[in-house]
């Protein structure tokens, strides 16, 4: 007689390698972008030039411990959230 098994083990072990696909394929990469963003915000200081996720162009000038005051022109400073930086101006990788 033929039990359940023998035509379920086949679809348990394609549902495990598309699980191990979309992981590899999906979630890694975001794992690590998220990781380089983490250590992004927390290296910065002053003296860096940035661009905020909104696209401003700036010069840290201050700095707090969720915010910092971006200079984006001569005696203009708003204070940004660190989240909302998205890259450092002469890193190598612009992909954070």
């Amino acid at each position: 007689m033929d039990s359940g098994w023998d035509r379920a083990v086949p679809l348990i072990i394609f549902g495990l390698v598309v699980a191990a696909v979309f992981w590899w394929s999906v979630v890694r990469p975001q794992k690590k972008k998220l990781a380089k963003h983490k250590e992004l915000i927390e290296t910065i200081s002053r003296g860096d030039r940035v661009v905020t996720a909104g696209g401003l162009h700036g010069e840290v000038v201050g700095l707090q411990d969720k915010t910092f005051t971006l200079e984006v022109a001569p005696d203009v400073r708003i204070r940004i959230e660190r989240r909302a930086v998205r890259r450092r101006i002469g890193d190598e990788d612009a992909s954070v």
